[in-house]
């Protein structure tokens, strides 16, 4: 009630206002949050269904002969008594998560094709349309963000901040924004890191050169930031990311006495 007051008090002060989602945005989150928790499902089924076979004792069974239904039917005629139930039903669920998983995925690439941000997110290598749908679901055109370094902000990707009198010290990101989207991030960094066609990115040199002064995870982490904000002035600006020549070195960077090379 006090806080209304003060509020009822001074309209005329600036007080910051904070846009609520739209509706079609609140709907790709749904969407999207639907979709993930359906491949974290399929993931914690064929865990458990791995288990089963290297208890018991099947240990040639490995994850990537439980990827597909015909592989994991195949593989379930290995087993007998009890364990050979167990996995049946397993294998239920799994169809299940699958099927649901490929309808949200249909919706997902047909909304991508006739999306105008989206295809323009899509012209970034790396980024394909599960990515630039989750891009938009939660940052949206970018109108109401003014700068990049707002969106890594948003998204999770700037550093902690620990201060004591004059001392200043950068800690793990902040990991605040949706988690989803920034593991999403993540995974396109990789593919944009190694992809050939990044053009005047060449992010591959970078990621070799950021590994001098930090570990792996920490340089992928970088240029996922980078990404982002790279996606958020395609959107802003409605242009595509075109693809320029590059002029630099094209081997590893010379790693000098003392320095590690990540891998």
């Amino acid at each position: 009630m006090k806080l209304a007051h003060l509020v009822e008090e001074r309209r005329d002060e600036k007080l910051p206002v904070v846009p609520l989602p739209s509706e079609k945005e609140m709907e790709r989150r749904k969407t999207l949050a639907s979709y993930g928790r359906e491949m974290k499902n399929r993931t914690r089924l064929i865990n458990t269904l791995h288990a089963i076979f290297v208890h018991h004792g099947h240990t040639t069974v490995v994850k990537k002969n439980l990827a597909t239904a015909e592989r994991r039917r195949q593989a379930v005629q290995a087993l007998t008594g009890y364990e050979r139930e167990e996995a049946e039903w397993l294998l239920k669920y799994l169809e299940l998560h699958e099927q649901r998983i490929k309808e949200l995925k249909g919706k997902i690439q047909e909304e991508a094709k006739s999306d105008e941000d989206m295809k323009r997110l899509q012209s970034i290598p790396g980024v394909g349309p599960i990515v630039a749908y989750a891009f938009t679901a939660h940052v949206g055109d970018g109108s109401r963000f003014s700068k990049g370094a707002q969106v890594s902000n948003y998204i999770g990707f700037v550093p902690r901040l620990d201060y004591s009198g004059t001392i200043q010290r950068n800690g793990h990101i902040t990991k605040r924004g949706n988690g989803y989207l920034r593991g999403l991030l993540v995974q396109a960094a990789w593919k944009m890191t190694f992809s050939k066609k990044g053009g005047a990115l060449f992010m591959r040199y970078k990621y070799y050169t950021l590994c001098q002064e930090a570990s792996k995870k920490k340089t992928i982490v970088s240029i996922a930031r980078k990404l982002a904000e790279l996606m958020y002035s395609v959107l802003r600006n409605k242009t595509t990311y075109e693809t320029r020549k590059w002029d630099g070195p094209k081997d590893k960077p010379v790693v000098s006495a003392g320095q590690t090379m990540c891998a």
